[in-house]
């Protein structure tokens, strides 16, 4: 675990990307309560995964959620033992939700699921919190976010 000190709702809305096989071996999810912050972040990994497949082949199934109680309903009706899952997570979401219900109920799905928080917070407790709770690493938020987060999903995935 490490901190990186760099910087949908399924919505009829779900975004997938490269498809090209009933047997992804990643999975990407965002859950971002902005839209504008999602949208870019959406968009910056959705070309990070372009250019993965592209130069190594490999598939990822990507998706979106703009508040996280659609991603815990995705999430208890989604088999995940064939796949590496990938979240990319908001610590503040709607009022009776935050990133740590996201890692808690994430990693007691999937124990081997890789959950990236984010927040803008300066409170240093979120990011002690999230990586002692098993979260992959805390990146606080900036304009760099999307790149950061793509860079980041290309050497896990790579």
């Amino acid at each position: 675990m490490e901190v990186v000190s760099t910087t949908k709702k399924i919505d009829t809305n779900v975004k997938n990307s490269i498809n090209t096989t009933s047997n992804n071996l990643f999975e990407v999810v965002v859950i971002e309560d902005n839209h504008l912050t999602n949208t870019i972040l959406s968009r910056a990994l959705e070309s990070t995964i372009k250019s993965i497949h592209n130069l190594k082949n490999i598939s990822v199934n990507f998706l979106s959620f703009h508040n996280g109680s659609d991603y815990l309903s995705y999430l208890e009706s989604k088999n995940f033992d064939s796949l590496k899952l990938i979240v990319f997570s908001d610590y503040h979401l709607e009022d009776n939700m935050d990133g740590s219900e996201i890692l808690k109920n994430t990693k007691q799905k999937k124990a081997d699921a890789s959950v990236i928080i984010m927040s803008d917070s300066a409170n240093e407790q979120i990011w002690l919190d999230a990586v002692k709770n098993g979260a992959y690493c805390f990146l606080p938020k900036s304009n760099k976010i999307p790149v950061v987060c793509s860079e980041l999903l290309f050497q896990m995935v790579i």
